[in-house]
């Protein structure tokens, strides 16, 4: 890193420092900044992506049993940044392979330029829409990771019956899914209530979620948490 690079990362501890700001088929908006030493990726309405400091997935990643949990291959459905890859090679040692699915192409590419490099593991990048890509795909993954919206809504498409329990289908023997869902406004909770009683526990009968303000992560496999 340049001398320069040092001294705007050291600012960023002080002050949010704007770094690009790019056109997007299915985000107003979309741009990245510096903070606090880390890229944040957001739009007018949400943070999408805040590498390790991420808090949606920091905090549910500190609920999971990874002593006894430990995914070898896992699916990344809505990449923003790629956030949930750092968060989880921080707590896993072994080898893991992602596969990280986003339709958006300002993603993918925002992504290579500010936070590829810092990815330990082996990585496929596919830029596809998430229902054709559980379609048609044949592998099956320990780990499934749904963090897809278009701005704060997720696509109605991807909130039906039959689309998760595709994504059940490509869950491995003793899988886990997580998905996060925006729990800000009393509309917002009262949607993702009436989602898990009338398609989340349908699939997924031993369900639960994590409270991590402003957003709910659902998780497929309460056995999975750890031990309070």
């Amino acid at each position: 890193m340049t001398k320069k690079n040092w001294a705007t990362t050291g600012r960023s501890y002080l002050q949010e420092i704007p770094v690009e700001q790019v056109s997007s088929k299915f985000s107003k908006g979309l741009a990245v900044s510096l903070i606090k030493g880390r890229y944040q990726l957001y739009t007018d309405k949400v943070i999408y992506s805040y590498e390790d400091l991420y808090r949606n997935f920091k905090v549910t990643s500190s609920k999971l049993d990874w002593k006894n949990f430990k995914p070898e291959n896992i699916l990344v459905l809505g990449l923003g940044l790629g956030s949930v890859i750092q968060i989880i090679e921080k707590k896993n040692k072994q080898p893991i392979y992602f596969t990280a699915v986003d339709i958006d192409e300002s993603m993918m590419y925002l992504t290579q330029k500010y936070t590829a490099s810092k990815f330990k593991s082996p990585i496929e990048y596919i830029t596809a829409d998430a229902q054709s890509f559980i379609l048609q795909d044949i592998r099956q993954y320990d780990l499934i990771i749904f963090d897809i919206f278009i701005d704060d809504v997720v696509p109605p498409e991807l909130e039906t019956l039959s689309f998760l329990r595709k994504i059940k289908q490509r869950m491995a023997a003793n899988g886990l899914l997580l998905m996060n869902r925006i729990s800000l406004e009393p509309d917002q909770i009262m949607a993702n209530i009436d989602y898990i009683e009338r398609v989340f526990k349908k699939v997924f009968p031993q369900s639960t979620f994590i409270d991590v303000k402003p957003n709910w992560v659902l998780v497929s496999d309460k056995g999975r948490l750890k031990i309070q």
